[in-house]
């Protein structure tokens, strides 16, 4: 690949780390407001319960680990098929 699509390469990478990096940190306080459930909190002008917000900690994981992995896989796509054109 020409070292114009090196940025491009770089943040294909950049959202594969993140997506893990996200889907690790959200499960881990999707696990401690589980485990450890305490006072409501207060989002969006509605209390909930802490356990309740643990669940969608973990809904929201996987949203946002699909979410980051597809735009890096995307990348990584559109940069394979630009290589194989003609005249590349």
């Amino acid at each position: 690949m020409a070292k114009s699509y090196r940025f491009l390469r770089v943040s294909a990478m950049a959202f594969k780390v993140l997506a893990w990096l996200t889907l690790v940190f959200q499960a881990i306080t999707g696990v401690i407001l589980l485990l450890g459930g305490g006072e409501s909190i207060f989002i969006g002008g509605l209390e909930l319960p802490a356990r309740a917000v643990g669940i969608v900690n973990f809904v929201a994981a996987g949203v946002y680990f699909f979410s980051f992995w597809l735009m890096g896989s995307l990348i990584r796509l559109l940069l394979e098929i630009r290589e194989r054109l003609p005249g590349a």
